[in-house]
């Protein structure tokens, strides 16, 4: 397996930014679900700075991947390109989100205009993960060129995201209220379809790659080589979506989901990991 470790700061993105940003699709649903009490609600609103932290650490991994962090302003310039929408639809949900937390933590949104804050908050959450899959389906590189890749981006984001939000609502003593309610469905269901768009994307990807090849190494080789990674990835996250599921029958779940948590991220790394390991160029591709 070959993982530059110039990957790595990329890797570290694509990894927190989704998950962090997934917790405010799963807390919006949340809030449509379930009516909390003001202390919870409070105790809610501070939980939200960890989704926005994991977020705002996945940017600050981004930055080291540039030759200058002051050539970052550049990439507004080529807007249209992949590249280019997937920073900008993910500044646009960065400040956004922080704006939300902000508001919402100086107890200024209440009823329904939280839910519509919230709701918007999501939809650009959901649009963020998939820009950055969009942001890898490029025609020069074979392995990466396939749909599969924002399926799996957009999967991190949601068993990732199911996780992050058990979390938050259980350190705000929250969590067997918000299950008493459809939201157990819907959290069980943001995990559940997490995994399958997750697992389905990664394994359709190698798959499709394994039977490529060019001048200096054939898919199969590349494959084999990430096997290891792709398979603890993908056993990390059906963890993650299981211990969502059991954390749902708990009443106290904090630990479950911290432990969700963990397995998610791990995962998606070694997702990430997997990823970059079966790049390969089309310049010389004869497949």
């Amino acid at each position: 397996m070959q993982f530059s470790v110039a990957e790595l700061p990329l890797a570290l993105f694509t990894t927190l930014a989704p998950l962090g940003a997934g917790a405010f699709i799963a807390l919006a649903c949340a809030f449509f679900t379930t009516s909390f009490s003001d202390e919870q609600q409070k105790k809610i609103d501070r939980g939200t700075i960890i989704p926005l932290a994991i977020v705002i650490i996945g940017f600050i991994c981004a930055f080291f991947h540039l030759a200058s962090p002051m050539n970052a302003p550049s990439v507004f310039l080529g807007a249209g390109s992949p590249m280019s929408n997937e920073i900008i639809a993910g500044c646009v949900f960065a400040i956004v989100a922080i704006v939300y937390v902000i508001v919402t933590n100086a107890g200024k949104l209440c009823g329904s205009a939280r839910k519509g804050f919230a709701a918007i908050v999501a939809v650009l959450a959901v649009i963020f993960a998939i820009f950055t899959g969009l942001a890898y389906v490029m025609s020069t590189i074979a392995t990466w060129d396939t749909p599969l890749v924002p399926v799996q981006m957009l999967g991190f984001a949601l068993v990732g995201g199911a996780a992050t939000a058990a979390l938050v609502l259980a350190g705000a003593g929250a969590w067997a209220d918000a299950c008493k309610g459809s939201f157990k469905s819907a959290v069980i269901g943001l995990a559940v379809v997490g995994a399958v768009l997750a697992i389905g994307g990664l394994a359709g990807q190698l798959a499709v790659a394994s039977g490529m090849q060019n001048a200096l190494v054939s898919g199969s080789e590349l494959v084999s080589g990430a096997l290891l990674p792709a398979v603890i990835s993908l056993a990390l996250i059906v963890v993650a979506a299981a211990l969502v599921f059991v954390a749902v029958k708990k009443e106290a779940a904090t630990g479950l989901a911290a432990a969700a948590v963990i397995a998610a991220l791990v995962g998606i790394f070694f997702a990430r990991v997997a990823f970059y390991a079966i790049q390969m160029s089309v310049g010389i591709y004869f497949g």
